[in-house]
């Protein structure tokens, strides 16, 4: 039996914040930002060759941050406001958006502990060591942050994100070394917070590891690593990368996914609202699951995702649709 857990927003609720949350949260990492204790001092970073000192490129990252900060308070979400930036062609703008929302997104993951749920679902899939996954799940994640990652790494104890993602296999649309074999496997749609550098072949992190203080050293790495996005961008790009920018890349994300999940038998959706501009998207790769048997939505509010869900797969019979409100462990089906 196939499964595919697919997942959205919902499934890191309890450690990143939902849409309506992100401009608050941002306020809060913005004030921190102009910390006095936190600001860093007026020598230049070894190694780059910039004008401007450490001092006065953190207050750029500051200024981009309040950028940000007023895009997802005009916006219906963030993703909205990056898919209007594509749209328009400013690909310049798209670049620092993700740059400073991958920030963002690090900053709140250093904050609070990785959402609880991952754990238990870990130590029910993994069966004699940190890597027996079962080679019959695959997982679709539209998420960026690394929330699979850092819970993993309680199993691994590898805090490097890079080592959990090769142990995970995690694959982006940046990953070079795809594999199609049977085996389990992180489908992520949208690419992940970070950095990459010649054509891929080298992954950096905004911060090496999550357990620690934000304190100045800590706030220098995040300014260093954005200066070598914002400073370097012919070598250096974001791997969050959204889905629908699905024209300048050799490998595009969403075809592989469609044929590793086509043989899916049971789908479970945990977390994720099906929005209206990942229609074409969810389309493809939900479309390509002809033996579907059972499909389960995971969410408070089921009922209202299975409507949309429906509008994608008109051919599903609703015996074979189940909704699941509680929502306080992952949902595995007696499928596995």
């Amino acid at each position: 039996m196939k499964v595919t857990f697919l997942f959205g927003a919902g499934a890191s609720r309890h450690a990143l914040p939902i849409i309506s949350e992100i401009p608050e949260r941002l306020k809060f990492f913005i004030e921190q930002m102009k910390n006095p204790d936190l600001i860093l001092d007026e020598d230049k970073f070894e190694g780059l060759n910039t004008k401007e000192n450490k001092r006065e490129i953190q207050k750029l990252l500051i200024n981009d941050l309040e950028w940000l900060l007023d895009l997802s308070s005009r916006h219906a979400s963030v993703d909205t406001a990056a898919k209007k930036l594509f749209i328009k062609g400013n690909f310049g703008g798209l670049v620092r958006l993700k740059v400073v929302l991958s920030i963002f997104f690090v900053f709140e993951q250093l904050k609070n502990k990785p959402d609880y749920r991952y754990d238990a679902f870990f130590a029910s899939l993994l069966q004699d060591d940190i890597r027996s996954f079962p080679d019959n799940i695959r997982i679709i994640s539209w998420n960026y942050d690394y929330q699979f990652e850092l819970s993993y790494q309680e199993y691994s104890g590898d805090k490097r994100i890079s080592s959990s993602q090769t142990l995970l296999n995690v694959v982006t649309k940046y990953d070079y070394s795809k594999k199609t074999s049977e085996n389990f496997k992180i489908c992520k749609l949208n690419g992940t917070t970070g950095l990459f550098k010649n054509s891929g072949f080298q992954q950096y992190t905004y911060i090496d590891e999550f357990d620690r203080e934000l304190d100045k050293n800590l706030m220098e790495n995040f300014v260093r690593n954005y200066t070598a996005a914002v400073y370097f961008s012919s070598q250096f790009y974001p791997s969050l990368s959204f889905a629908w920018e699905r024209h300048h890349t050799g490998t595009d994300i969403v075809d592989f996914t469609t044929k590793e999940v086509a043989d899916t038998e049971t789908l479970v959706i945990i977390g994720y609202s099906f929005p209206f501009f990942n229609r074409k998207i969810d389309r493809s790769i939900i479309g390509s699951m002809t033996n579907l048997k059972s499909v389960y939505f995971q969410s408070p509010e089921a009922e209202n995702i299975i409507d949309r869900f429906q509008s994608i797969r008109t051919d599903i019979d609703k015996l074979k649709i189940k909704s699941i409100h509680d929502v306080f462990q992952f949902f595995l089906p007696h499928e596995l």
